[in-house]
């Protein structure tokens, strides 16, 4: 991984930043973040899982965030930071280093902005961006190249919205919230009447989405609007790339959902849930807070029961889909040993 340049700081700069406790040189030059496994010198990197331990003692002279639980080697060419929480300083120091974030705020000459939209103070508008009528977009806001916002769309203040994404009528997002490329907001939902002679009729889309505060949505994600109510992603929600929320969901506070998971149609998410990658939950139905899906799991009922994890489709608690795994990989062997015993 190529290291991400910073402004500089020292070991000292860093160890304050995250409250840690430092061993080693306070005065070594840090010019960059790097990953573990790279070993670049005078650069900052973190060790938070056992198995990159062996990549900790490189050849180079650079500092590394470790647990305070952690007991380094003797290595005098290595400075080591030692913390609560490594994820938790990585992050703190992830933002404080963000370069995006240092650009002064501007509005590119070749963005279409219309002169019934409200603009507040320090937002940033960048090439090729499209605002249209009655549009607000609040203090601080950064808008990258090729956005779409369409009439009527509210944006909370210190949002950023990335290259390509399209935000389309009535769309509410919050504050401090991120969305990434390509990802697309208050598109219609899949509705569609069946008729008696095999084709469908459309069933237009009268709702809209409400995005609240601090939500993180990833790169080609889609976000339906309601048919006759609101999609609402409530606040802290993080969605992962390739998420589709459809018409009429609600996704509850802090609930995280990894790639390619689909929620259908009307279907609520309780608080604090975590779903894996490739989920996929039925329309209609409730899933109680602070549920934990495996991925590749199917939900096909209401969830009823809080704090469990679930597994398989139909979804099964996590233990009893692993009690029965171990019978179902072991059926052709006991099939053939019916087949002996019936033999005989």
């Amino acid at each position: 991984m190529s290291m991400v340049e910073l402004s500089t700081q020292t070991a000292a700069d860093i160890s304050d930043k995250v409250k840690g406790t430092l061993i080693g040189n306070p005065a070594l030059e840090i010019l960059g973040l790097s990953s573990i496994e790279s070993d670049q010198a005078n650069t900052l990197t973190f060790f938070g899982n056992p198995r990159y331990e062996k990549h900790i003692y490189g050849k180079q002279e650079r500092v590394v965030l470790i647990p305070r639980t952690y007991i380094p080697l003797d290595v005098k060419h290595i400075t080591f930071i030692k913390v609560n929480n490594v994820y938790q300083a990585l992050s703190h120091l992830s933002e404080f280093f963000d370069v995006q974030s240092e650009k002064a705020p501007y509005i590119s000459d070749h963005a279409v902005i219309s002169d019934k939209a409200t603009i507040g103070k320090k937002v940033s508008i960048s090439h090729f961006t499209t605002v249209e009528d009655h549009v607000l977009i609040s203090d601080g806001v950064k808008i990258m190249e090729q956005v779409k916002i369409g009439p009527n769309v509210s944006i909370g203040r210190d949002t950023i919205i990335h290259t390509g994404v399209k935000l389309l009528k009535g769309v509410t997002i919050g504050a401090r919230c991120i969305i990434y490329p390509n990802t697309v907001i208050g598109a219609d939902g899949f509705g569609h009447i069946p008729l008696e002679d095999g084709s469908y009729t459309k069933l237009h889309h009268h709702g809209s989405v409400i995005i609240e505060d601090d939500v993180e949505i990833g790169s080609n994600a889609c976000i339906d609007r309601g048919t006759l109510g609101d999609t609402i992603i409530r606040k802290g929600v993080k969605l992962d790339n390739l998420v589709h929320i459809a018409h009429g969901a609600e996704i509850g506070e802090h609930v995280a959902i990894a790639a390619q998971s689909g929620i259908s149609g009307s279907s609520k998410v309780g608080a604090g849930s975590q779903l894996g990658g490739q989920v996929g939950v039925i329309g209609h139905i409730t899933i109680a807070p602070h549920s934990k899906i495996q991925a590749q799991s199917g939900i096909a009922g209401d969830i009823k029961e809080e704090n469990q994890k679930w597994y398989g489709y139909p979804g099964i608690k996590y233990f009893n889909y692993l009690r029965s795994f171990a019978i179902f990989k072991r059926l052709p062997e006991l099939l053939e040993r019916i087949r002996q015993l019936e033999e005989k």
